[in-house]
């Protein structure tokens, strides 16, 4: 929900607040990760019972399709990714919730 006030337009604090957690998220699942090329996010991501954030995300490995669950912290669980932990290096497109797309370098 974006609201004009005086000419300043203020974007929801709830979509920024999510917007937020998938850039982090991203970030985090790109410095361990290696050989990723994509990340797009599926839905907002929301608050479990347990009061954990998490969001259902789609990502390109090494030209191939996984779908794993991110929380702020770290990946939560989904397919098994192959083995590694060195990041990758190279730039990755990230596709958010709200169709918005940046490349991480």
């Amino acid at each position: 929900m974006l609201v004009d006030l005086g000419g300043k337009v203020y974007m929801n604090n709830k979509e920024n607040d999510n917007l937020e957690k998938q850039r982090t998220a991203a970030i985090g699942f790109k410095q361990v990760q290696p050989g990723v090329e994509e990340i797009e996010f599926m839905q907002e991501g929301s608050y479990s019972g347990a009061g954990t954030w998490s969001v259902g995300v789609n990502i390109m490995v090494d030209g191939k399709k996984y779908s794993e669950i991110f929380r702020e912290e770290g990946l939560m669980g989904g397919d098994e990714l192959p083995d590694g932990n060195t990041g990758t290096k190279t730039p990755v497109k990230v596709i958010y919730s709200n169709g918005k797309e940046e490349v991480l370098k």
